[in-house]
């Protein structure tokens, strides 16, 4: 691909996206007490069926073009399981989709692993995908759909660990690369900061562990003053 076709990151519409979406979450927790009084299952609802015909759409063009897309990252899974709190909150998943959500899919917003730049579909699809995942679980901890605790961030560690592990052999039995643990992304991201293969693992652990601590942190100050809502 030629260089000026290529997605820079940090360039002009990869900034777009950030300030936009920093904006966007800075608003939801100011409105959290007016939010938090709304009956908003349509429009979680609605959300929810975005958020999955967005994915579904691009696995039909991908086969289109003859490639099949295994969706099987972290923030595949993060996906799936916002859309199912946003459809129908339950704390296991709730928890568990807001601290993948937040650990996985603003990491990668903020580097993204993107090759086209804007307006390519697959640029559209990437960030339409992952903003919607990150201002999905912010929406749902400021009115009260989730309510993780300090020992929510040791179950997500040791749930994240356990994807870590049936990634790690799928990568080795089919050459793939399941939570870049196999290689590291295309584009810059932290990892290029950890090291080489396979030592960059060992600090993704601990820095894993670290952002759990944060995320945790982030969600005492948005968290609603009352209970946990359905």
């Amino acid at each position: 691909m030629p260089e000026a076709s290529r997605f820079a990151p940090f360039g002009p519409d990869h900034w777009a996206v950030l300030v936009g979406t920093v904006l966007v979450a800075a608003l939801l927790i100011a409105a959290r007490r007016r939010l938090r009084a709304l009956d908003d299952r349509r429009f979680r609802r609605g959300l929810a069926l975005g958020l999955a015909l967005n994915e579904l759409l691009s696995w039909a063009i991908a086969l289109s073009q003859g490639q099949a897309r295994l969706p099987l990252q972290l923030c595949d899974l993060a996906l799936a399981l916002t859309v199912w709190t946003l459809w129908h909150p339950r704390p296991a998943v709730s928890e568990l989709a807001y601290f993948w959500g937040l650990a996985g899919s603003l990491q990668a917003v903020i580097t993204p692993d993107v090759a086209a730049p804007w307006p390519d579909y697959w640029w559209w699809k990437f960030f339409a995908g992952h903003c919607g995942i990150v201002l999905s679980v912010v929406y749902l901890a400021v009115t009260g759909r989730v309510q993780p605790s300090g020992r929510s961030i040791w179950r997500v560690w040791m749930w994240t660990n356990a994807y870590a592990a049936v990634g790690g052999i799928v990568n080795w039995v089919g050459g793939t690369n399941l939570g870049y643990l196999a290689r590291k992304p295309s584009q810059p991201s932290l990892l290029d900061y950890f090291g080489p293969w396979p030592w960059y693992i060992g600090v993704l652990e601990a820095a894993t562990l670290a952002s759990l601590y944060v995320y945790y942190g982030v969600f005492r100050v948005m968290r609603p003053a009352q209970g946990a809502r359905r």
